[in-house]
């Protein structure tokens, strides 16, 4: 359990670094969890481009709000 942490651990970094999902499917890592790393990764994406819009949002509507 512990070494299939650090491989998805492993996995995220290198996506973070910029590699695409399909140079880590060409690893020797296992390709369930190399599809479960890239699925967490792009959630986490997701979520941050959303925390950003929103954020984005309500600095938008406090300077509106200023005026």
């Amino acid at each position: 359990m512990k070494s299939e942490h650090h491989t998805t651990e492993e996995l995220h970094r290198l996506l973070k670094r910029g590699y695409s999902a399909d140079d880590l499917r060409h690893l020797k890592a296992p390709a369930d969890m190399v599809e479960r790393a890239v699925a967490q990764y792009q959630e986490q994406m997701r979520q941050r481009q959303h925390d950003r819009n929103l954020h984005s949002q309500a600095t938008y509507a406090m300077r509106l709000q200023s005026r």
